[in-house]
């Protein structure tokens, strides 16, 4: 997809270096873990939630 540099949702691209992507990532990875480690859980073990099931497959 390309997106013309007129827009407001203009792509503003660079390169990071390891370090700092690599804390990027971790962080990401602490925010995300609490909300999706307990359906991850779940689905390991093969139980279901219906609404839960629904918003991670749709």
């Amino acid at each position: 997809m390309t997106v013309p540099p007129s827009s407001e949702h203009a792509l503003n691209l660079r390169v990071l270096p390891q370090g700092e992507w690599r804390e990027i990532a971790r962080a990401h990875q602490e925010r995300v873990d609490p909300l999706i480690g307990p359906y991850l859980e779940r689905k390991a073990r093969g139980a279901a939630h219906p609404v839960v099931d629904f918003l991670f497959t749709y």
